[in-house]
């Protein structure tokens, strides 16, 4: 429940905002943004999140850490969309929808804002005039983009701030046709300029109109008996055709769109973006994102939206969208419009080409998704091999890891489980079950040291390897007898440690006095995942040893079933529903019972689950 001193002191707060648009800050007990929105009429959205019975689950679970907030008003919502963009990336909030990496993406940039315009990579975008075209995800892509530009166009490649004073020698690029030599002041900025909107129209995706153009200079040269400039920009259309030639025609009738899709998973997903230029196919981007956990899908396009479209400054003039998250996202189209000047037009198809376009565009989004969690576990598991090698000062990288628990009922029917780890992922093959044999009631170290024995014995007779470290689910007591049971065998060498439950302390072999780790580090929350399985391989063996063993006692006490129609029985029911809740139909469809057994068991086993639970009412 809400502190209600929390709850007045905020209440107080919103009395002061009024009916302004703007962004709103939610914090937490330790004073951190926990998620920041925008608002036209500030007052009335921050109060609505003060109802602990909201139907939204997000705003269900920020009402519970939420102890204070601040506001920041705006003449605007567009101007609110805009500032909330930039507190966002800001304050990285765990409740928002962002994208996932802090990093700047790379752009090309055309700087247009000086003569002579190079063209170059760059991950800052300054408002100078300047032209820049991305952000590219794939900084590798960037760089070979920005080299066909440089081999095709012979643009300036040399920082020189022009026109020179005294006209320079130029470089080895003029002498190779890479470059036109601006340096040698020889050059007119007229024809250079001709050369910058060439590589803006490539850019831009418009090589079809970047060809016609070209090819129609070409003619005029050719008329004019300038063959040498004739055959050059020949060779130019002939590079660009080519690339062009590359790229799948996805649209017929021309056009740019932008063909945005998503895959989501848990509180990550990851956003691909295919750019359509003049109907082709001509690029994909990836972005991970993250806070999707309790976001709706509006949320998520409407972030990425905001995120994405308010840096770039060229955009096409329409982004096909998937329809489950068709809404109205005009305050976001409106902060786009300022920025870019373009105000694009959205759709969300059902069906058609470019529903099948949206559905290619999802797949990619879950293959790229996939692939980024399975490197980030990747990533994670060295990481955490590596700390635990050091922390707890092992000899070799812990590359197999077993870990070993007791499972029991009150003392009955007690078992064993132990499991393995490879590389930081479990090993099914090496999972192994045991019926404990020499112990009887509640005696887990006990039960722990006939285990580890049998474990390492079978291990040495077979002379298989020796796991890199054996966790053992307990305190300090089970630890002892475990590591008795390999000083026996002569390994007390073998590295060995328990982990208790309680408060995830750590304990080794000689000492009683446990340690303590970070339990959110990579290496606690690697140990407490095998400890997990471990609990979880014993306890599901546990519950089946005792309903198999429930169900052969109830079949015992029903009169006219031979063993091997009770074999039966107990294969066909010993994994699935309890026997005594099975319907006739089910009953009937056991091999060897027939339709008029059935119902005599049927019977039978009503009159046992009333005389049960008679006696429970009893006692």
């Amino acid at each position: 429940m809400k502190d209600p001193f929390v709850l007045k002191s905020i209440q107080e707060k919103i009395k002061n905002l009024g009916s302004v648009s703007g962004c709103y800050l939610w914090k937490n007990a330790v004073n951190e943004v926990i998620y920041v929105g925008k608002a036209v009429k500030l007052e009335s959205r921050v109060r609505s999140y003060l109802n602990p019975n909201h139907s939204d689950p997000k705003t269900r679970a920020l009402y519970l850490e939420l102890q204070d907030f601040d506001w920041i008003a705006t003449s605007t919502e567009t101007e609110a969309l805009i500032l909330e963009a930039t507190l966002i990336k800001k304050y990285n909030p765990k409740f928002n929808v962002r994208l996932k990496d802090d990093k700047r993406y790379p752009f090309i940039t055309v700087s247009t804002s000086e003569p002579f315009p190079m063209v170059f990579l760059t991950r800052k975008i300054r408002d100078n005039g300047d032209r820049y075209f991305g952000p590219f995800t794939d900084v590798k892509a960037a760089r070979d983009t920005l080299e066909l530009i440089h081999r095709i166009f012979p643009v300036r490649k040399t920082k020189l701030k022009l026109p020179l004073a005294k006209p320079a020698r130029p470089c080895l690029n003029f002498h190779m046709g890479r470059c036109l030599g601006p340096c040698q002041g020889n050059v007119p900025e007229a024809t250079y300029n001709e050369l910058i909107d060439e590589i803006l129209s490539f850019l831009e995706g418009k090589k079809e109109g970047l060809v016609q153009k070209l090819k129609k200079s070409m003619l005029e040269s050719s008329e004019k008996l300038e063959y040498e400039r004739a055959g050059y920009l020949k060779n130019r259309i002939d590079q660009i055709v080519q690339i062009r030639e590359k790229q799948t025609v996805v649209s017929l009738d021309g056009g740019d769109e932008d063909i945005i899709a998503f895959a989501r998973r848990d509180n990550e997903g990851q956003v691909i973006l295919l750019e359509v230029r003049g109907g082709r196919l001509e690029g994909k981007k990836s972005f991970p994102i993250t806070g999707l956990e309790l976001s709706t899908e509006e949320e998520i396009i409407e972030a990425f939206l905001r995120d994405y479209y308010l840096k770039v400054t060229f955009l096409p003039s329409l982004i096909i969208l998937p329809s489950k998250a068709k809404a109205n996202y005009s305050v976001t189209l409106e902060a786009i419009k300022e920025h870019t000047g373009v105000l694009p037009k959205l759709k969300f198809p059902d069906g058609g080409q470019k529903k099948s376009l949206l559905r290619l565009a999802e797949k990619n989004a879950e293959l790229s998704l996939t692939e980024r969690i399975l490197a980030t576990k990747l990533r994670d598991q060295t990481v955490a091999m590596k700390e635990i090698q050091e922390k707890l000062k092992l000899p070799h990288l812990p590359r197999v890891i077993e870990c070993y628990d007791i499972s029991h009922f009150q003392g009955s029917l007690p078992v064993a489980s132990g499991i393995m780890f490879v590389e930081g992922k479990p090993y099914k093959p090496g999972y192994r079950h045991y019926r404990i044999r020499g112990y009887e009631g509640i005696n887990d170290p006990g039960m722990m040291h006939e285990v580890i024995g049998r474990r390492l014995s079978h291990l040495l007779n077979e002379e298989e390897p020796l796991p890199d470290l054996i966790v053992i689910d307990g305190g300090w007591t089970q630890l002892s007898r475990a590591a008795e049971a390999a000083n026996a065998l002569d390994l007390g060498q073998l590295p060995m440690v328990g982990l208790a439950k309680k408060r995830e302390e750590i304990y080794f072999p000689g000492e009683k006095d446990p340690y303590t780790f970070d339990i959110h580090s990579p290496m606690m929350r690697l140990l407490r995942m095998v400890r997990d399985e471990a609990h979880r391989f014993g306890v599901t063996y546990q519950r089946v040893l005792r309903k198999k063993k429930t169900l052969k006692s109830l079949l015992d006490d029903i009169p006219d079933i031979g063993a091997v129609r009770r074999r039966a029985l107990l294969r066909y029911f010993q994994n699935k529903k309890k026997v005594e809740d099975a319907t006739l139909l089910e009953l009937g469809t056991v091999p060897g019972i027939g339709e008029k057994l059935a119902e005599k068991i049927w019977e039978e086993l009503q009159k046992l689950k009333k005389s049960r639970l008679i006696g429970q009412r009893t006692e």
